[in-house]
């Protein structure tokens, strides 16, 4: 339950550093309420598919939710849902989801990384700050062995085979809701999963999106 306390409190931060507005036609998403209400981030990989985080779904019902595309302008119900059924709620492990949406979207969309990025790697959070405004927060990612070296306060029973880190670089930014796409190589690596902000020499823990997209690719296939 540390976790999941650990990554409730990334609701209540906001960077104001890196904002800037985006083109309409884009890859980032909101999954929220029917009232508006944000409850975490994902990404687009194709016209109709989200992808994002277990604890987005796991702890709502996916009826009353809706995902906001197009700089949040137009909200498309979820025709269908799930998440990987080994995603524990305590360690945060298999943390992934994939939504497809009602109708098709004329937008952007990002391609899921093959391998994890080396310990080093340049990398960006996306996610959504104050007016509508997308925060770009850099990160220096780690891999989920370095991560779990102990050299960075995590041991191996807490960064697991389906996760990755990332530093901060800027000790006032925050890498924002769970969700939020972790992009390397103009690809999609990673979501923010649990660990605080990332900055102030603690990691944030990402969802290793390589690792986890054999589960990916076979729900998209059984949704066909």
């Amino acid at each position: 339950m540390v976790k999941l306390f650990v990554c409730n409190l990334l609701l209540l931060f906001a960077s104001v550093a890196y904002a800037s507005p985006i083109e309409a036609n884009s890859f980032l998403v909101s999954v929220q309420g029917t009232g508006g209400d944000v409850i975490c981030v994902g990404a687009l990989i194709s016209e109709d598919i989200v992808v994002t985080t277990a604890q987005c779904l796991a702890f709502y019902d996916v009826s009353q939710l809706v995902v906001a595309v197009n700089n949040r302008d137009v909200e498309i119900p979820i025709a269908a849902s799930g998440f990987d059924a080994k995603f524990d709620f305590v360690t945060m492990e298999d943390n992934v989801a994939v939504l497809k949406l009602a109708k098709p979207v004329k937008a952007d969309y990002i391609q899921l990384a093959q391998e994890q990025p080396a310990t080093g790697a340049n990398g960006v959070v996306y996610s959504w700050g104050e007016g509508n405004s997308v925060v770009n927060v850099p990160v220096s990612l780690i891999s989920q062995d370095e991560c779990a070296s102990g050299k960075y306060g995590y041991d191996d029973d807490e960064v697991l085979d389906t996760m990755l880190c990332g530093l901060v670089e800027n000790s006032q930014s925050c890498v924002g809701r769970f969700g939020s796409p972790v992009v390397s190589g103009n690809k999609l690596v990673g979501l923010t999963s649990w660990g605080g902000c990332g900055n102030n020499g603690k990691p944030a823990v990402f969802t290793d999106i390589p690792s986890l997209r054999p589960w990916i690719d076979q729900f998209i296939k059984s949704l066909n």
